[in-house]
């Protein structure tokens, strides 16, 4: 997904990591990743990666916008998502 010139990792590519999607190496880690992952198990895995992971919450959003928008059918289920987004960074605000 990075498009840089570097072989560094992108913010996606992080938020990926952290959320447990992609390995490493950049290979699907999770099975649901890029075929049956939902808005709920992004949201269950992103409040896991930001307790986990509070250093790397900016790019853990992305990946989380990044697979709910690639699974969503229209533009009310992202908004949806969005609101979804900002109570788990509240929920994990504190930690």
């Amino acid at each position: 997904m990075s498009y840089g010139f570097d072989i560094a990792p992108g913010a996606t590519e992080i938020g990926l990591t952290s959320l447990g999607c992609i390995g490493s190496d950049g290979s699907a880690r999770c099975p649901r990743y890029n075929k049956s992952c939902t808005v709920a198990c992004s949201i269950k895995c992103m409040t896991t990666a930001m307790t986990d992971f509070p250093e790397a919450k900016p790019e853990i959003l992305l990946a989380g916008l990044t697979v709910a928008s690639m699974h969503a059918t229209s533009l009310t289920q992202v908004q949806k998502a969005l609101d979804r987004f900002q109570k788990v960074i509240q929920l994990t605000a504190i930690s």
